[in-house]
């Protein structure tokens, strides 16, 4: 096993370098600074290692000395050839299963590439070569024998693997390295070493048997016990959403408008959320817009009347030049070494020109912070928070406090919103890094914007982004993370678009995402101009919220998560199991049934017939189902597990 520290002091980088002697746990860097040790916790099939940083020299470490990255070799996985499942950093990266001979290649546009993804990832784009974030599972061609690596508890670093095959030229050319997969940690911080020993997150390799989907569930699970997750005892919220309908160009007078049309349609829906195009200015969170001369007390006290929760969005750490925040505080805002505003996004809906994030660290941001969610929360009275653009907080920069690494700086600004507005506020998580937010929300967007359309646009497949935004690549996410709704949080996949106006997926495609997201049994919202919405979208609309209220409470499964990229099912240990066939030829579509499931009731929730061809073997637990293009069932077994 070998490893690599990279450090730098002011401008000049350097590398110390690790070996471990065979069946050692501890070794010094060729330096002579640093102590590398490992505790190693073996149990059938897997095995937990507990790493140490330690600086060691008997002089203190030099003034300015600043941890990039750790590099370190974890036993071999030893696949040549097989399918990869890649976790993506945050809440709009792609988490799906794929070719592990392919290549991983990341938007080719810098702000795409750090708004979606992980900024401090580099992305080889070389065939074999993967990054995958918090955790990766390995799945060989034609063995049993699974492989799986992942983060077991939360450091101040982040945390994402190297994947190496045959095929990739990185693991023959590097001279150091020579093992097949590394994890690597990221610091991007000053450190004195005042106590000398540096803990890092800790590591869990396994090799396993039997179906992905559940390995991975449990994963969840002993993370969630480990960070101490504690789920909200609120209800799966649903609601309805400005934002997909409207998007900026939303108004008092339109807001109104829709609460009175969420009256009269009796949906039954729990929470109200005025999404972005209120403010004056991003950054400006408290003074509205011409377009709402009442101010959003007003509106809030107009949710309520209607008893329905009071809703807000807000990009809590962006701001814009123009913004009266930065304009009387520049000195709080994110900068690089040169003193330059770090760009934290280009959004085409708020101008030409670049948006801004704070610096969390800054006393100035903090106060600025306080004062915003004092307002929102205790003063105008809103109880749902979708706080957005959350990445911005880890983004590189010279911060007010160096000592603090972006992972760690990110969860202390969430705890300080937290410890503001208070336990009983409902705090939805968007845009935000995977593996730091557990532990810090009621609920976590895990896929990227859905969208009136199916495909990605041709622009944005022309620049690789393979992020979205658009329907699909939000379903995907929406399968392969749902076994964190209920472990690590409250899954949000979303909004659920019904119209038929202002939308060009066509009714099937509506119904697979309707399908998809109520079985999920995460939070159900719309994000449609009710009154618009003819009879036969309205009814579509109120039985997916029937199908979420009867799935809301357990965690699902994804069915073909190692094998497919957009997985065919999704079972919910309710007793439903929905199906789908996206795509413009009719398929079998073969399932192996790793749960409970009764033969005997197989009857299709949408149409309340059973399908024309479906078998199931009961001795070899596989379930087969003639499927036509575009088409979906969800099926009810009876039995929960």
């Amino acid at each position: 096993m070998k490893a690599v520290l990279r450090t730098r002091i002011y401008e000049e980088e350097q590398k110390s370098q690790f070996e471990f002697p065979m069946g050692r746990t501890e070794t010094k860097s060729d330096c002579g600074n640093y102590k590398f040790s490992f505790k190693l916790v073996k149990s059938p099939g897997k095995s937990t290692y507990a790493p140490i940083l330690e600086w060691i020299a008997e002089r203190r470490p030099p003034a300015g000395l600043e941890l990039l990255t750790l590099e370190w070799e974890l036993p071999s996985h030893g696949i040549k050839e097989g399918r990869i499942f890649r976790h993506g950093y945050q809440s709009w990266s792609l988490s799906a299963s794929e070719n592990l001979e392919d290549a991983d290649i990341s938007p080719k546009l810098g702000f795409l590439q750090y708004s979606q993804e992980n900024i401090y990832s580099e992305h080889e784009g070389e065939e074999g070569n993967w990054i995958s974030e918090a955790y990766v599972v390995l799945l060989p061609k034609n063995e049993d024998s699974k492989f799986f690596a992942g983060a077991v508890s939360k450091g101040e670093e982040g945390v994402k693997f190297k994947i190496l095959t045959s095929t990739s030229s990185q693991k023959t050319t590097e001279n150091f390295f020579s093992g097949d997969i590394r994890v690597v940690y990221d610091f991007y911080r000053f450190e004195d070493f005042k106590g000398n020993k540096l803990p890092l997150t800790q590591i869990r390799v396994s090799k396993f048997t039997g179906d992905e989907a559940i390995f991975i569930k449990n994963y969840f699970a002993e993370l969630a016990k480990n960070l101490k997750v504690k789920l909200p005892e609120t209800q799966v919220p649903t609601g309805w959403c400005s934002w997909y309908h409207y998007y900026t160009k939303i108004s008092e007078k339109i807001i109104l408008q829709n609460l009175k049309e969420l009256r009269s349609k009796n949906l039954g829906l729990k929470v109200f959320q005025i999404d972005d195009g209120y403010q004056a200015e991003i950054g400006d969170w408290l003074e509205t817009n011409d377009r709402f001369p009442g101010g959003m007390g007003l509106l809030a006290e107009a949710i309520r009347s209607e008893k329905l929760m009071p809703g807000i969005w807000l990009a809590p750490f962006l701001v814009r030049k123009k913004s009266k925040f930065f304009q009387k505080f520049p000195e709080a805002v994110l900068k690089d070494r040169d003193g330059n505003p770090v760009p934290a996004l280009w959004n085409p809906n708020w101008g030409v020109d670049y948006t801004y994030c704070l610096d969390v660290t800054h006393p100035a941001s903090k106060e600025f912070l306080a004062t915003v969610f004092k307002t929102i929360v205790k003063e105008y009275g809103y109880k749902y928070l979708k706080l957005d653009f959350l990445y911005s907080a880890l983004l590189p920069g010279w911060t007010y406090d160096r000592s603090l690494s972006p992972h760690t700086r990110y969860v202390e600004a969430i705890k300080f919103i937290r410890k503001v507005v208070g336990k009983d506020i409902f705090i939805l998580g968007c845009g935000a890094p995977m593996l730091p937010s557990v532990g810090l929300f009621d609920a976590m967007r895990i896929s990227c914007d859905v969208a009136p359309f199916w495909y990605r646009e041709k622009s944005r497949i022309l620049v690789k982004d393979r992020n979205g935004l658009c329907t699909e690549r939000a379903l995907i996410n929406d399968i392969t993370r749902a076994s964190m709704h209920r472990t690590l949080w409250l899954n949000d996949p979303d909004c659920l678009l019904v119209r038929k106006k202002k939308n060009s997926m066509t009714e099937a495609q509506t119904k697979i995402m309707a399908s998809i997201m109520s079985v999920s049994g995460g939070m159900l919202f719309v994000s449609d101009d009710l009154s618009l919405v003819n009879d036969d979208r309205l009814e579509l609309l109120r039985k997916s919220l029937a199908l979420q209220s009867k799935c809301r409470g357990k965690t699902p499964l994804p069915v073909g998560l190692g094998t497919e990229f957009f997985p065919s099912a999704l079972y919910n240990p309710s007793g439903y199991l929905g199906i789908w066939n996206p795509s413009d030829e009719k398929k079998e579509i073969s399932l192996s049934l790793f749960f409970p499931w009764d033969k005997k009731n197989l009857i299709d929730y949408w149409t309340g017939k059973k399908p024309d061809s479906i078998e199931i073997d009961s001795r070899k637990k596989i379930l087969k189902i003639e499927m036509e293009p575009w088409s979906t069932v969800v099926l009810y077994s009876g039995k929960q597990s």
